[in-house]
């Protein structure tokens, strides 16, 4: 039985289509890593298409579509030790963009960890002591977020982790500036880019810390 169907539905905007389709095909015996992987596949072209042929809310359409499928899926199918990320907004409700790379995070395979958002230095913190992840991604929109930022920082240096906890910032505040001043591991100016420098930063991290 063909699973394309979960894409095509996906891309169509369609998530209580999408989470039918899902039940109907588990129930005839499908298996539900090859369901993902469909789920996967929509998500990755969405965020290919953001900006060109799709608007914001195709993609949160599309995002929905994803979660709705994937909160079916993810007790039945062998999670992969990809890698531990922890994410936030720091200094402010914005939640959007954090929202959409999350998802594709989640998508690619990495365990996710979000702590929401108007964030401090100090929930951070907690959370790298907490989760130990192997990636912390910012989202930074106020110039508020800054300061909270070079605590971050500054803590992860005290510690000697900076070598082990890889920094990324996104958002209107999260430009290259800011990544170059505060010496972090780079920002991710869109989803492409903030995936690919989490593929790249974890694999950087357990390659040498496991």
């Amino acid at each position: 039985m063909s699973v394309d169907k979960i894409y095509q539905l996906t891309m169509e905007f369609k998530p209580f289509e999408v989470q039918n389709e899902i039940k109907r095909l588990l129930s005839i015996g499908v298996e539900p890593e090859k369901i993902l992987n469909q789920l996967r596949r929509a998500m990755m072209d969405a965020c290919e298409k953001y900006g060109k042929e799709f608007a914001l809310p195709q993609l949160s359409a599309i995002i929905a579509a994803f979660t709705m499928g994937y909160d079916i899926l993810k007790d039945k199918v062998q999670r992969k030790e990809k890698g531990r990320i922890l994410m936030g907004t720091l200094g402010s409700m914005h939640y959007i963009g954090k929202d959409i790379i999350k998802v594709l995070y989640v998508a690619d395979g990495f365990e996710v960890i979000d702590l929401g958002e108007n964030l401090m230095a100090e929930n951070f913190i907690q959370g790298i002591i907490e989760y130990r992840p192997h990636l912390v991604g910012i989202s930074m929109f106020l110039t508020n977020a800054i300061f909270e930022l070079s605590k971050i920082m500054e803590f992860l240096e005290r510690e000697g982790l900076r070598d082990r906890v890889k920094v990324i910032v996104g958002g209107v505040q999260g430009n290259r500036y800011i990544a170059e001043k505060y010496r972090l591991d780079g920002w991710g100016h869109d989803p492409k880019t903030a995936l690919e420098l989490a593929n790249r930063l974890v694999m950087e991290v357990r390659s040498k810390y496991g």
